[in-house]
């Protein structure tokens, strides 16, 4: 639907048929790389692409994660080429100023290697987090 901006995002769930029993987190954006919200007294904005609310059994935590298998898929998947699982370990263990031999800045954060990752390891987050830490 289209929603003039600054509509409140609770205005725009309460017309699609309001929050339903069950939702624990809404994403603005896409599921890749939306930004969780912590309020529904947030406006719609120009970039305002779309309004996800997650049930329990859509929703997987950044808590829920294990260490990098290092099985390769974020590799396959990768637009730009990068070695997403090296640059989440270093970010995970706080070697940010190595991440930038990686071409970190690079990253678009799309979202595809945390999208494929079995072991449902929070990529995207860890890349914000080294650039974030770094000058480019």
């Amino acid at each position: 639907m289209m929603v003039r901006i600054g509509t409140l995002f609770s205005d725009v769930i309460e017309q699609c048929g309001g929050v339903v029993e069950g939702a624990v987190k809404v994403i603005s954006g896409g599921p890749m790389m939306g930004f969780a919200q912590w309020t529904l007294d947030v406006p719609v904005i120009k970039g305002t692409s779309g309004i996800l609310v997650l049930s329990q059994e859509e929703y997987v935590s950044s808590d829920e994660y294990s260490a990098c298998i290092r099985c390769g898929s974020c590799l396959d998947v990768c637009p730009m080429g990068l070695n997403p699982s090296q640059l989440s370990i270093l970010s995970e263990k706080g070697f940010f100023e190595e991440t930038k031999d990686y071409n970190l800045f690079d990253c678009f954060e799309c979202g595809s290697c945390a999208y494929v990752c079995p072991a449902k390891r929070p990529m995207v987050q860890f890349m914000r987090l080294a650039k974030s830490q770094v000058k480019p």
